[in-house]
């Protein structure tokens, strides 16, 4: 029997079908025979006691659950996800310098630094990647800090902002689809796959109302995973090669007949009745690979 500590903070609890997902995670555990504990931040201490760890809050490096994986890590336990992964896929520009160095298909993306912010570079900008372009800062999750510019003012303005989170940011080209694909990736093999409907009248997964505080979602439209095209897989498979080899969620665009990368993150949403509509075994899979 594996003793698997399952790390979260009080708000994953928050949403009920986050928390069945958390559930399903422990009747699977339980039906393998394996030991599963839900582990918050006041118990970090007991985290020698567990075989494996499994971090479902918020993997900014900045928060506990990254301290939880790297206390983990060292001590040579199994854990998803790693301090690496967290690392890589936490900041989009060494990410897409990764993509770009091992030649993954990916959205046509330029860096660009604090002391660039001026007219040529900008009329540059635009010129290679047409109107309007996607500005993002390297620490985003749930499409915040993720914005869309057409003009040099506005670009100005959202580039100052997201300067104050960071000194160089990625500027994509903008690629409206009715949906992205997320691919989960577990141990370099297919885990489940959806598509993130785009909600009417935006460009985006989750988008904010105007005048609205709070984001409005789209489908999750969820597939067999042995129905996923076969190019689509291999773009997949071959972006989180370039992580690792944990639990991840590759965001790609089909254009054209292939398919581009738009980022690939770790710690994926998995929740009851979404992700898990057509592959119900996604939690005794992600056990087994913990408790192997």
């Amino acid at each position: 029997m594996s003793k698997i500590a399952c790390f979260v903070e009080k708000y994953n609890f928050s949403d009920p079908t986050e928390q069945a997902a958390l559930q399903n995670f422990k009747q699977a555990a339980e039906k393998l025979g394996q030991e599963f504990q839900f582990l918050f931040r006041e118990d970090i201490s007991d985290i020698p006691k567990f075989d494996a760890v499994f971090i479902r809050a918020t993997t900014d490096p900045l928060n506990a659950a990254y301290v939880v994986s790297k206390t983990a890590w060292e001590l040579g336990l199994k854990v998803i996800d790693d301090p690496e992964s967290i690392t890589i896929c936490g900041n989009k520009i060494h990410q897409y310098a990764l993509l770009e160095k091992y030649n993954v298909p990916r959205i046509p993306t330029i860096f660009l630094n604090k002391d660039e912010l001026h007219h040529k570079k900008i009329k540059g900008i635009f010129e290679q990647l047409g109107k309007p372009v996607v500005l993002k800062a390297p620490y985003t999750s749930f499409s915040k800090y993720v914005e869309k510019t057409a003009c040099e003012s506005s670009f100005r303005e959202v580039a100052k902002r997201f300067f104050k989170k960071s000194d160089v940011l990625a500027v994509q080209k903008f690629t409206p689809t009715a949906f992205d694909w997320r691919i989960g990736v577990l141990n370099n093999d297919i885990l489940y796959a959806c598509k993130y409907m785009i909600p009417k009248g935006k460009w985006k997964h989750g988008a904010k109302l105007r005048g609205k505080a709070t984001f409005t979602w789209g489908r999750t439209v969820a597939l067999k995973r042995e129905t996923v095209p076969s190019r689509l897989r291999e773009v997949a498979l071959k972006a989180c090669s370039v992580v690792g080899k944990g639990l991840y969620g590759v965001d790609l665009k089909e254009v054209d007949g292939d398919f581009v990368v738009v980022e690939i993150n770790d710690n994926p949403s998995i929740y009851a009745g979404y992700e898990d509509q057509k592959d119900k075994d996604i939690y005794a899979r992600i056990i087994s690979y913990l408790s192997a």
